[in-house]
Order: structure tokens, then C-alpha cells, then sequence
């Protein structure tokens, strides 16, 4: 009985022991975040931004992660290995509108590259 305890204290003490895989999360080159005045998001622009990312050679990962109750999500953009990130953040600038009475978004890129629409005031 003793031997089988000193087994099982083992066994338990080298799971504890074994390093465990952390996988680190997904690099955000670009990420355009989509949200909502109370009213859901610009879909309109979401749908633009969707077809752009489908037809982006230098994309070499996209990911929707979505955070709210209205359809809000971010859009994490990767970047090919030797691609401009910088370039690719500038494209998806170009797509956001100045001001928007629809919803708010913003792009977040390289080198703290920030911009969103402007709403109502």
C-alpha cells in the first residue's frame, strides 16, 4: 500500500513538473477593430474590408475575433514573412471612411500606427 502512495506521489509530482506548452498568441500586424454605437456594426464597410483581406496576397493569416453583442469584432491581420506591414496598413486606412454616422472603427498597425472614423459629435 505504502509502495503504491509512493507511486502515485511520483506520477502526480512529475505531471506538475512537465513543462507545459504555451503557445504564444497570434501576431497582429494590422487589426481593424469594428464596434457599435448601439446599433451594430458598419456592415456595409465589414463586407468591404472581407473582400479586400480574400483577394491580399500579403496576408498570410487573418482571424475574426469577435467581442460583443452587436456583431463588434477586431480583424487580426499577419503579414507574409518579407511583406510591408506598414504598406498593408496603409491599404486598409485608404478603406476606412473620414466620418461615419453607421459605427465606430479603427486600424491599429506597425510602429503604433493608430486611426479611426469619426462619428457624430
Amino acid at each position: 500500500m505504502i509502495r503504491l502512495a509512493a507511486v502515485a506521489v511520483l506520477a502526480l509530482s512529475a505531471c506538475a513538473a512537465a513543462p507545459v506548452s504555451q503557445a504564444e498568441p497570434p501576431r497582429c500586424d494590422v487589426t481593424l477593430k469594428f464596434a457599435s454605437y448601439g446599433a451594430g456594426i458598419d456592415r456595409e464597410l465589414a463586407d468591404k474590408v472581407a473582400v479586400a483581406v480574400k483577394a491580399d496576397r500579403d496576408i498570410a493569416r487573418s482571424e475574426r475575433k469577435p467581442w460583443g453583442r452587436e456583431g463588434e469584432f477586431d480583424q487580426c491581420l499577419t503579414a507574409k514573412p518579407g511583406r510591408d506591414a506598414k504598406a498593408m496598413y496603409e491599404r486598409y486606412r485608404a478603406i476606412l471612411p473620414a466620418r461615419t454616422l453607421k459605427a465606430p472603427t479603427s486600424i491599429e498597425g506597425p510602429d503604433g500606427l493608430r486611426a479611426e472614423t469619426i462619428g457624430p459629435m
